[in-house]
């Protein structure tokens, strides 16, 4: 046995022909990870652990009753139900969360099929833009910490150097290095710094794997149905606004926005999408008729 000595598990990817492909083993995990709370009836909603609050980002929970029937059962944000000052409900019906999803997917598997040179294109000029973006955001963020670090660094040594001289009195350098010290814990800068920059150097490192989601596609192209299994081949997450009124047509309407951040590729709206792939298809329609 060996005492005092630290160890470094290192990983060596692709040395050997993988058991299984690399996106079934996604799929799994995710599945394993959302972990399925059950109501206090025992049921496992099918979205249960994808569902999340577009505003606090707590998860959203199946409501559902004995005397309730399917239509009625709802998902509410966690944070509402253990205290409404920190959040609304942004409650939903099961019922019209699955429509809407079932539409979404079937949107999806439409799209692809039918533009998949245009989806992989598009996919992968969004998936830079919203990296470059993000990156930006971090950076900016990391660059900051660093400054403040590096300014509470020259801080305390130029008040310790007035403590040795005898400048500033033992219980000044205590007091004024006790507040510079607490502010680093506070802020927890150097945490925050490692993190940043582990995130940085990884979404640098990502990528869109556009290849992957079109081949879950190609799995349920005659989809009819929900189930656990289909929901997390395609989706991450779905975050659920609360609801909000606008003006149409001389009436106030409520609505809400649903985003759904799919596996592999992030959010897509397939059908701004299709309008802008079939726009571009008449035109160059247009211009071969022309001719």
């Amino acid at each position: 046995m060996l005492f005092g000595q630290n160890f470094v598990n290192l990983t060596f990817e692709n040395t050997q022909e993988a058991i299984i492909e690399e996106s079934v083993f996604l799929v799994v995990q995710n599945i394993r990870q959302a972990r399925r709370r059950p109501t206090k009836m025992g049921d496992m909603g099918m979205f249960s652990g994808l569902v999340y609050c577009a505003d606090c980002g707590g998860k959203m929970y199946l409501c559902r009753a004995n005397h309730f029937k399917p239509e009625q059962e709802y998902y509410i944000c966690s944070t509402y139900r253990k205290d409404r000052t920190l959040c609304k409900t942004h409650s939903i019906r099961r019922v019209v969360l699955e429509e809407i999803v079932l539409r979404n997917l079937r949107e999806a598997i439409s799209y692809v099929t039918q533009y998949e040179d245009d989806f992989i294109q598009r996919a992968a000029e969004r998936s830079l833009r919203e990296r470059d973006k993000a990156l930006a955001q971090k950076k900016a963020v990391l660059a900051q910490s660093e400054k403040r670090i590096a300014e509470l660094d020259v801080i305390f040594k130029r008040i310790y150097e007035d403590n040795i001289s005898g400048k500033l009195s033992d219980d000044r350098f205590i007091t004024l290095s006790r507040d510079y010290e607490q502010e680093q814990k506070q802020k927890q800068l150097k945490a925050v710094v490692e993190t940043l920059g582990r995130e940085v150097k990884q979404q640098e490192q990502k990528k869109t794997n556009v290849r992957k989601f079109i081949s879950v596609v190609k799995k349920y192209t005659d989809m009819t149905q929900l189930d656990a299994t289909i929901l997390r081949e395609f989706v991450e997450q779905i975050r659920v606004s609360d609801t909000y009124t606008i003006d149409e047509q001389q009436k106030r309407v409520k609505i809400r926005d649903i985003e759904i951040v799919y596996n592999f590729i992030g959010a897509f709206d397939f059908e701004g999408a299709r309008e802008q792939s079939q726009t571009a298809q008449d035109k160059n329609n247009a211009k071969v008729g022309a001719v």
